[in-house]
């Protein structure tokens, strides 16, 4: 698993560090764990396209604050794992707008930091093949994690998958309506002749296009824009 730190105090990420280093050996789960002292330099790293499994952050932090560090979190990533460690414990209903993990207060750590890792480790392994998608490609197989597609794209007999942070699929053969066939139950709206879209990331719909949480705007379908309306509103509701 790939772990981020974020706090302004370079003594406490240390000591969350060794921490989580340890509780993560002790679950025979290998990790890789990214310290930041600095939220804004983190920030850039998420839009050069990095990203990481778990994101532990602290609120009270210079540059960027930790809820609207995780508000730009959940704008990459609707699937990871937020947690925050503060001395704020009345930020916590704040916080719920980025839809955390966990709130751990930071005189509260050492009791309630093994627990929730646990929690995220349980949760993490729950995921089954059903939360994947295998497509084949002339002779080679690809399988890709569901919820990381944003969108698809139909090129003639091809399509092209294109993930949170900015990765695509190359080209691939394969029919828009076998694939529709099979990302419907996972939450996708046929948008456009052309488009596939998730309505995780769908942050409007209108007549103009489908606008996305990054700023990307899609076509929409007109003769189906009630229809795509009524879908997403069932899928949110």
């Amino acid at each position: 698993m790939r772990i981020v730190l974020c706090d302004d105090e370079p003594v406490t990420i240390d000591y969350y560090y060794d921490h989580l280093a340890k509780l993560f050996e002790q679950s025979g789960v290998v990790c890789t764990i990214d310290a930041y002292t600095d939220s804004g330099r983190l920030l850039a790293e998420l839009y050069n396209g990095r990203r990481w499994d778990i994101y532990f952050l602290d609120i009270d932090m210079p540059c960027i604050n930790g809820l609207d560090l995780g508000k730009k979190i959940r704008e990459f990533d609707r699937a990871c794992y937020l947690v925050y460690i503060s001395i704020r414990k009345e930020r916590v209903y704040d916080s719920l707008e980025t839809r955390p993990f966990r709130f751990i207060p930071k005189d509260e750590f050492l009791s309630r930091i093994a627990p929730c890792v646990q929690d995220i480790l349980s949760d993490f392994c729950t995921e089954t093949e059903s939360d994947f998608i295998v497509l084949e490609n002339r002779t080679v197989l690809h399988r890709y994690r569901i919820l990381d597609i944003i969108y698809a794209q139909s090129f003639d007999k091809y399509i092209s998958l294109f993930f949170i942070g900015g990765a695509q699929t190359e080209s691939i053969r394969y029919r828009m309506s076998d694939l529709e066939r099979q990302l419907l139950p996972h939450g996708f709206i046929r948008i456009h002749k052309s488009y596939l879209a998730n309505y995780r990331f769908i942050k409007s719909i209108s007549s103009a296009g489908i606008l996305f949480d990054d700023g990307k705007t899609l076509p929409v379908g007109r003769a189906r824009l009630e229809e795509i309306k009524h879908t997403f509103r069932r899928l949110t509701l």
